[in-house]
């Protein structure tokens, strides 16, 4: 799939300064995971190290700090990693949402047998859902196969979501470390828990800096340190999300969608729809124009969108 949403890697032993890091440590700009299928290897992530060897993940995420230590040459294993935009929306239908500290908490897990086939499988069919996807988008003499993409695109998406559960019942009997997390992922944790709790009715940054008894620029500068985000960029997100569903898959008019999100009337929900999309609510529900072609999914115009939103702005 295209970098922007998912990336895909068969990554082997042999290869030279695996993703640059065994010289100097990286700083990870996705979420994602690593499945070991052969050989071993050591790797360290926020300075804490795990030995990986096969039937066994690790997961990581966006803003950590990797460095590989050593691997054997026989090393082989499968890289996913996707940036928040693409995981934020699967991440809202996650119901144990404090599982995903608990994981960030002891990222590195030894699977089952019956479990390491099971993500093998998995990742086995995004590949070739990847593949189907470029295959039509590069034809754009036959406007025929963009159904077929289309419908391409939401396998991906759907394989990429039971993939994400798959991967959280491999960490269902993690029984978390008596290491308390840091003042900061406890900040991100709780703003992400009361975010998708209150994201439809409560837009300002400010609404959740008071629920921690924090000043909103203190507050923002660490969930943007830990995440890579600002508060206004996750909670775009979440709207957009939102909004994009909405439009979608109800009969709801635009107004109505309007109140459901919350915003003072129609128009303005349209001008901030259309300022961080480009089109209108209305034309996305119609379908996207011509010129919009190569960005239909919609992940890829809000990426843009998202990206420039200033670090001190609100969401207006």
């Amino acid at each position: 799939m295209r970098d922007e949403r998912v990336t895909i890697l068969e990554l082997q032993g042999g290869e030279v300064n695996i993703l640059n890091a065994e010289k100097d440590s990286v700083k990870l700009t996705k979420t994602g995971l690593f499945l070991c299928k052969a050989g071993s290897v050591t790797v360290s992530i926020d300075g804490i190290e795990y030995h990986m060897h096969k039937n066994s993940i690790i997961v990581y995420f966006s803003y950590s700090t990797l460095r590989i230590i050593d691997h054997t040459t026989n090393l082989r294993g499968t890289l996913i990693g996707a940036n928040l935009e693409t995981i934020q929306p699967m991440l809202y239908n996650v119901s144990n949402f404090n599982a995903l500290f608990i994981i960030k908490q002891e990222p590195f897990q030894v699977v089952s047998e019956q479990q390491f086939m099971t993500l093998n499988q998995h990742i086995a069919l995004l590949k070739e859902v990847a593949k189907k996807v470029e295959v039509e988008k590069a034809d754009h003499t036959n406007r025929s196969h963009q159904p077929i993409a289309e419908i391409a695109r939401k396998q991906g998406e759907l394989l990429s979501y039971s993939l994400m559960l798959e991967v959280l019942q491999c960490y269902t009997n993690v029984i978390p470390s008596n290491v308390p997390f840091s003042r900061r992922d406890e900040v991100l944790q709780k703003f992400v828990t009361q975010l998708y709790r209150n994201y439809r009715t409560q837009h300002e940054v400010r609404f959740y800096a008071d629920q921690q008894f924090l000043t909103t620029r203190y507050f923002s500068s660490i969930i943007k340190s830990c995440s890579g985000k600002t508060p206004t960029q996750w909670i775009a997100t979440a709207l957009l999300v939102e909004a994009r569903n909405l439009l979608s898959h109800t009969n709801m008019n635009i107004r109505e969608i309007s109140d459901a999100l919350n915003f003072p009337n129609q128009s303005y929900f349209g001008k901030w729809f259309k300022n961080l999309t480009t089109i209108s609510p209305l034309d996305f529900r119609k379908g996207v124009p011509e010129k919009y072609r190569e960005d239909k999914h919609f992940i890829d115009v809000v990426k843009r969108g998202i990206n420039r939103i200033e670090d001190n702005t609100g969401i207006e």
